[in-house]
């Protein structure tokens, strides 16, 4: 017992006497914060798209116009082409590198569950054979996101335009 209680008074010393110890601020050198294309970030990069949209958005988000080799601050805006196996962006920067307006189009991907729902309730029995994600950002605006799907049933094909925010909001209520 007494090897006890001396093993918990020892203990606690040591820990007070570590607590005491005044901690030194870190000093980081070199390192550079830039702020990302936030809004962008928000009103583009929907979670519920495939990781590959998400990747390629992001991205965009953080790319810094500044490193180019062929930026010097003197034009108003900087257009930028990012491409990937299913898709690109086309993304318009202003001389500060920040986003002033995006056009995204991906071919192919695997929709979210909410729009297979809507699509699949108000078309039975059809089934989605192409799709295109159509994403439309421009600075203090709304974004526009549409799907243009392409269905086919019994040799048939059916072309569907849909509002993906519109959609959304139709699955939360």
């Amino acid at each position: 017992m007494k090897k006890t209680v001396l093993s918990l008074m020892l203990i606690s010393a040591i820990s007070i006497g570590f607590a005491q110890e005044e901690e030194q601020p870190i000093e980081l050198e070199g390192v550079t914060l830039k702020p990302l294309n936030l809004e962008y970030m928000y009103t583009v990069v929907d979670k519920n798209m495939p990781r590959s949209v998400q990747q390629l958005e992001r991205k965009v988000a953080q790319f810094d116009i500044t490193e180019l080799d062929i930026y010097n601050g003197d034009f108003e805006a900087y257009e930028v082409f990012f491409e990937q196996h299913n898709g690109s962006i086309i993304a318009t920067y202003d001389a500060n590198g920040k986003i002033m307006e995006s056009y995204e189009r991906f071919r192919n991907i695997a929709l979210p569950l909410p729009i297979r729902d809507y699509i699949a309730e108000r078309n039975p029995g059809w089934k989605i054979h192409k799709d295109i994600y159509i994403v439309s950002y421009f600075d203090d605006k709304d974004v526009s996101k549409v799907a243009r799907v392409q269905l086919v049933k019994d040799g048939l094909k059916k072309n569907l335009k849909i509002d993906v925010n519109e959609v959304y909001a139709l699955a939360k209520n």
